[in-house]
């Protein structure tokens, strides 16, 4: 007996030293999440072939984060808006305010970017504690983008069709908690570089990969999402139906239309997608994605807070989105899901106003249609849009640096 109990303590010793080799080992030569990006790998980099394009030092687009003592430091979090990746690096909407600001205020005025395409106040938060940890900042502004927020906000990864897309960091909501960031980019699955392998083979031999994987487990910790078989309240059977991609080219030439139908391949079924949390049949995880986005908004304002600086969310009301849109679609149906008719209201404004508070949140209407867009298949502003934008808010800041409270 006392030979085999040393023989089984020699063997389970042997395993558990390889085990720890092989941990060890393999997080020289493994590479861990693929998780989070920045400029160069943006989803809009391609759009960029300025010669002076460089990042910052936190390596998104932007110019140098440089400012003296006395300086009154904004810093503008967004995503593809503040990105501008069609823009030339002089014309970001970063420079327009800070040049308009400097034309008509008492203080100079420096203005940085913390943003990237496809970003959500998810990796806008662990941005900005990042910018905190080298830099400072007096005033924290939030360019808000009601059609991908709340959703980018709620998952792991970054698509709105049924696959898993690129990872990335973001935070879980559990009894009414903010937890995490989880899906760090220098983690590996399960904290373990041997199991992250190990379930990598796995998937790969299902055809399959680790991102699917990750986001099924997800969807276990989450609320829950519409069923495929529900019946939704309204059911429309003749209505003018459009693709998505379409209607988005034909936006005003639809403008006289009140009862539209949009047909997509997003996933709105789970929550994924720029339709929700916009139906006005609401799944648990549809009112879960506002209470999310609500709690990283209040955890952006208390890391600024404590970081002596003040946060101000914007929205930028628009008439494609604000006007036209509310007012002609009606509907949203899936190419997946035959012959049923999803009711949504498209109010992102009212939406805006029940997730944000009032004190911290400027709205402002630009005019303009077509001409203020990138071209009419990309709805992203152009120079003109992106100098209305910085006339507007630079108007409403200014009250603050000539010494007059707003927030």
């Amino acid at each position: 007996m006392n030979n085999l109990l040393k023989n089984f303590l020699l063997l389970f010793s042997t395993i558990f030293i390889l085990l720890i080799l092989s941990e060890f080992s393999l997080r020289f030569f493994l590479e861990p999440l693929n998780s989070g990006w920045g400029w160069e790998d943006s989803p809009r980099r391609k759009l960029a072939t300025f010669d002076n394009d460089r990042p910052n030092q936190l390596n998104l687009r932007g110019q140098q984060i440089k400012y003296d003592e006395d300086d009154f430091v904004i810093l503008i979090l967004g995503d593809s808006q503040v990105e501008s990746a069609t823009s030339p690096p002089n014309e970001m909407p970063e420079i327009l305010l800070e040049n308009y600001l400097n034309d008509f205020s008492k203080k100079h005025v420096k203005v940085f970017s913390v943003a990237a395409s496809a970003w959500g106040q998810d990796q806008q938060l662990i941005a900005l504690e990042k910018y905190y940890s080298q830099f400072r900042a007096d005033l924290v502004l939030i360019w808000f983008t009601p059609k991908n927020d709340f959703w980018e906000n709620t998952f792991p990864d970054r698509n709105v069709g049924v696959k898993a897309g690129h990872l990335k960091p973001t935070f879980l909501l559990n009894q009414n908690k903010l937890e995490g960031p989880f899906l760090n980019p220098n983690e590996y699955y399960k904290n373990s570089a041997l199991l992250h392998l190990i379930y990598k083979a796995i998937q790969s031999y299902n055809d399959s990969n680790l991102e699917e994987l990750i986001l099924a487990e997800w969807y276990e910790k989450i609320p829950i999402a519409h069923s495929i078989d529900e019946t939704p309240e309204n059911k429309i059977n003749s209505t003018f139906q459009i693709d998505l991609d379409k209607y988005s080219k034909e936006i005003f030439a639809l403008a006289d239309s009140n009862n539209i139908t949009i047909i997509t391949y997003e996933d709105f079924i789970n929550s994924r997608g720029h339709f929700a949390p916009y139906l006005e049949n609401k799944s648990p995880r549809d009112l879960y994605q506002l209470e999310i986005t609500k709690k990283l908004i209040e955890k952006i304002d208390s890391c600024s807070i404590s970081n002596n600086s003040k946060m101000i969310v914007f929205y930028p009301l628009r008439e494609d989105f604000d006007s036209v849109t509310p007012n002609s679609v009606r509907n949203v149906k899936s190419y997946r899901i035959k012959d049923k008719y999803f009711p949504v209201n498209l109010n992102y404004l009212e939406t805006i106003k029940r997730t944000i508070p009032q004190k911290k949140l400027f709205t402002f209407s630009i005019e303009g249609q077509d001409e203020i867009c990138v071209d009419h298949s990309d709805r992203h502003l152009n120079l003109l849009g992106n100098t209305k934008v910085a006339e507007e808010l630079g108007n409403y800041l200014l009250l603050l640096l000539n010494n007059k409270e707003i927030i």
